[in-house]
């Protein structure tokens, strides 16, 4: 009779292993339990008795799925076979659901098969159990012995009625994982209206498949197995005590009874203890999990560690997290055994997303195809649509807001999720939306503080730029206040040139203007002159004109000094035109002074990069010094060489005389306006003493520089360096 366990949520369906003794169904059960709970997570209890033992355990690893979120269990017992025990065996026999019959192959236990199974019969009628009704099939054991009866001599002894059949070899496990799989699959279908699963032949369907999905991959695993040869053979273990045999029917069945009350309990205090394990080591991960989200600062990175805990502490094969964007739709953030979530592929009435209907629900869900649930219709069609059994949806609540959706997908490979798997999913979804809210917050305060930092640092720029523009500012003021100052001061200084040129020209000209004078009226006086007198008329007129003429060679040099280098016009001038055109006008003055000129160039000198005009200007004062302050005889030298400062051309130009020179004293003062030196040696002063000045300015007009050297009573060394472009 079907068993509902409401404490531990669990439908326990008995099955028992019934037969002649020592047929081979302590085998068959010992097998079973090792292959379908290979970890030993259920014990395999023995109730013994003197020559054969009961065994019973519950299959808590076989995933045979949920009713109404009860977990169904198969109970598995084997009865004594002896003939003294038939009060044991009708115990046991009590509130079976299935029975599969052990029938020994072997010759010699043919009467003893007829005898067990009259036993069954008359057993299942004493507990009040139809044996017409109940699900029962064979098992021909020992198939391997050297004698034993034919399939179909035991089908005609024992099966008449054609049920389930099969030949095994319970010591290697032939056929056995077949035979409870096909007792399973009829035992389900048989109690399926009692477990509340549609009655008729889609309820039973359902509970055979779930039988069938359940063994198929140990039923794969023992053919790979058998078909590699990689059998191994289990003989029966334990022992056998030699307690006794009960005399009292009623004491024994009593006995019997407490024995598998007492097993019973054993079998629920061990699925406690592994139930208390289990969710020690779950706290255990959710601790973990906890702390890793709480200290996590990427949003992103939380939904990861969601996901990666979710698959490993469920053991599924699918699951995502639905995050909700701006606009209240639902996308994909992270994902694991598929690309597309199917609650986001298939839509409600409304037409949205299943998932979205989830989320504003905002409660857990748990929808799997064994639960008869009519408001988890579109949900199920989803999970179905995927190949998946069950899904837990919870959404990801923080501070009242839905952030998104934590969905789970188990297969036909895992048992469905019960409400132990949504308990955890929901503290997982919980801890997980705390700490992506807190993220979110963390990665906004950043960015508000990245801002703030870009905007303090743009402002500190803008300053920084500001200041630099203001202390360039004021350094160019600096530099133009300065160069107003030199201007002011070389205004000043010219203003001052200026007057003592007005002043010095109004002197200067009165004598030669005079002279000329005074020579026409007596010229204009006289009817007749001696030619001596008249000869000496013409010479002052001669005289007094040149001297005219050199005050008006010095107005016009004197004109140089108001200029600057802004009013150059610098270009390429023919170097043979520049030197003929500066010297020219100074050969008669060097043959009346008995000086000779000499002109030294490079012969594949072209051109020269100047201001033709000025430059003229500036060397013909210097030749014009090198002439008046020679002596009779002596030699003025002009000499054009070629220099360079750096990476830069240059072109010296050298005037050279041998006149009375300069003291070193009076060097510094050479270039100053209106000074003549005390002339000494050299006769009487000529021009008004502004030679050298007008070429100093000259030629820091083009950027170049002008140097004197002299040593008394041998001559004067004047360099005019200019920059080549």
């Amino acid at each position: 009779m079907v068993q509902f366990d409401n404490q531990n949520r669990q439908i326990k369906i008995k099955i028992v292993y019934y037969g002649p003794a020592v047929g081979g169904k302590t085998t068959c059960l010992q097998h079973i339990h090792r292959v379908v709970d290979p970890q030993l997570r259920t014990k395999l209890y023995s109730l013994n008795t003197a020559s054969d033992r009961t065994l019973f355990f519950d299959l808590l690893s076989l995933n045979l799925g949920r009713i109404r979120d009860f977990r169904l269990v198969l109970q598995v017992f084997t009865v004594p076979g002896q003939v003294q025990y038939e009060a044991t065996r009708r115990t046991v026999l009590a509130g079976s659901d299935g029975v599969v019959f052990v029938a020994d192959s072997a010759v010699e236990q043919g009467q003893a098969n007829l005898q067990s199974l009259a036993d069954l019969r008359h057993n299942l009628t004493a507990n009040g159990l139809d044996p017409a009704a109940t699900p029962l099939i064979f098992q021909y054991n020992k198939r391997d012995l050297p004698t034993i009866q034919s399939i179909p001599e035991l089908e005609a002894q024992l099966n008449p009625e054609g049920l389930p059949s099969f030949a095994t070899v319970a010591t290697v496990g032939q056929g056995v994982l077949e035979a409870f799989t096909a007792i399973g699959e009829l035992t389900l279908a048989a109690v399926a209206g009692r477990l509340g699963v549609a009655p008729g032949p889609q309820g039973a369907g359902l509970l055979g498949r779930q039988m069938a999905r359940a063994m198929r991959p140990h039923l794969d695993a023992a053919a790979a197995a058998a078909a590699a040869g990689d059998v191994e053979v289990t003989m029966p273990g334990g022992r056998t005590d030699a307690s006794g045999v009960f005399q009292s029917e009623d004491l024994v069945a009593e006995a019997v009874r407490s024995n598998l009350a007492a097993t019973d309990l054993a079998s629920r205090l061990d699925l406690l203890s592994r139930r208390l394990e289990r969710r020690v080591a779950e706290m255990e991960r959710i601790a973990e999990f906890g702390r890793a989200v709480s200290n996590e600062r990427d949003p992103a990175a939380v939904l990861r560690l969601l996901l990666s805990n979710a698959v490993r502490l469920l053991e599924v094969q699918g699951a995502s997290v639905l995050v909700r964007q701006a606009g209240g739709e639902l996308r994909e953030a992270v994902v694991h055994g598929f690309e597309a979530d199917p609650l986001l592929r298939i839509m409600d009435p409304g037409g949205r997303p299943v998932a979205s209907a989830l989320l504003d629900a905002r409660t857990p869900c748990l929808a799997s195809r064994s639960l008869d649930d009519d408001s988890q219709a579109m949900t199920l069609m989803a999970i179905e649509a995927a190949a998946f059994a069950s899904v837990v949806a919870v959404p990801l609540l923080a501070q009242d807001k839905t952030l998104g959706l934590l969905a789970v997908y188990g297969d036909d490979n895992r048992a469905e999720f019960d409400e132990e798997d949504l308990q955890l999913v929901t503290v997982l979804a919980s801890a997980a939306a705390m700490g992506y809210a807190n993220a979110v917050a963390w990665q906004q305060m950043e960015e508000l503080s990245r801002g703030l930092e870009e905007q303090v640092a743009g402002r500190t720029a803008e300053l920084r730029t500001t200041l630099a523009e203001s202390r360039r500012l004021a350094a160019d003021l600096a530099d133009k206040k300065s160069m107003l100052e030199v201007a002011y001061r070389d205004l000043a200084a010219l203003d001052g040139v200026r007057n003592e040129l007005i002043q010095r020209l109004s002197l200067e000209l009165r004598t030669p203007v005079t002279s000329l004078t005074t020579a026409a009226k007596v010229l204009g006086r006289e009817a007749e002159l001696s030619p001596e007198k008249g000869r000496r008329l013409l010479t002052v007129v001669r005289d007094e004109a040149e001297r005219l003429n050199e005050m008006i060679e010095s107005i016009f040099q004197a004109a140089v000094l108001g200029g600057g280098a802004g009013t150059l016009e610098v270009g390429a001038v023919p170097a043979q035109d520049l030197l003929r055109r500066a010297i020219a006008p100074l050969r008669d003055l060097a043959k009346e002074r008995g000086v000779t000129i000499h002109v030294l160039a490079p012969s594949d000198l072209a051109t020269i990069s100047c201001e033709a005009e000025g430059i003229e200007v500036a060397l013909r004062a210097v030749v014009r010094n090198g002439i008046e302050f020679n002596r009779r005889g002596g030699r003025v030298t002009v000499e054009v060489r070629r220099a360079s400062r750096g990476l830069s051309p240059w072109l010296n130009l050298l005037v050279i005389d041998t006149g009375a020179g300069i003291p070193e004293a009076d060097l510094g003062h050479a270039c100053a306006a209106f000074w003549q030196g005390a002339d000494a040696g050299a006769g009487k002063r000529y021009g008004l003493g502004l030679g050298l000045t007008i070429a100093k300015r000259v030629l820091e007009n083009h950027g170049g520089e002008l140097s004197i050297t002299s040593t008394p009573g041998e001559g004067t060394r004047v360099e005019l360096a200019l920059p080549q472009a």
